[in-house]
């Protein structure tokens, strides 16, 4: 009988390291949503490439970024180097979501992340609103819908801006 009793608690010991185990392994690989987002972008004009419709602007971090200008931009030949623009363009983003239990996420210094709150979601359309800890609000469109539908108002997210290079799809300066 006592060895009976001996390999049971020596198999619910296992089972409750293969629980803690489990549990750790998922606060470690919390879920992720990739999408994209309207970022305002600005600084000098380094240089305009009008063939391409591109702009390669230093920002007021120092940093160059380049982002496509809309077709309708008239006059795109006339924008001097040294000027200073400001426009909209799509980013891609990751949202990770935080576990509950964690009591604070530390942004990266550079400033390519923030935490926030996710306020709405638009499970068919697969939209979420947020707003971060200083109260600014940011729509992202998730790429899977669905993944943005497992997402509940008040969850609390690490926003990624996953590359400074922003996608193809700008929006006119203005």
């Amino acid at each position: 009988m006592k060895s009976k009793s001996r390999k049971l608690v020596k198999s619910f010991k296992s089972a409750l390291i293969a629980a803690a185990s489990s549990m750790v392994m998922t606060g470690a690989f919390a879920a992720s949503i990739d999408g994209t987002t309207s970022v305002r972008v600005g600084g000098k004009v380094q240089s305009v490439d009008v063939a391409a419709h591109q702009v390669t602007v230093v920002n007021a971090k120092g940093a160059t970024e380049a982002f496509q200008v809309g077709s309708n931009v008239a006059n795109l030949d006339q924008l001097k180097a040294g000027t200073n623009v400001v426009g909209m363009t799509q980013r891609a983003v990751r949202l990770t979501v935080l576990d509950s239990s964690t009591l604070a996420a530390v942004p990266s210094p550079e400033g390519d992340q923030t935490v926030a709150s996710v306020t709405r979601v638009d499970r068919e359309r697969g939209v979420m609103t947020l707003k971060d800890t200083q109260g600014a609000e940011l729509t992202v469109q998730a790429n899977s819908p669905k993944a943005a539908a497992t997402v509940v108002p008040g969850t609390r997210v690490l926003v990624d801006v996953v590359s400074a290079t922003p996608l193809a799809s700008g929006q006119a300066l203005r």
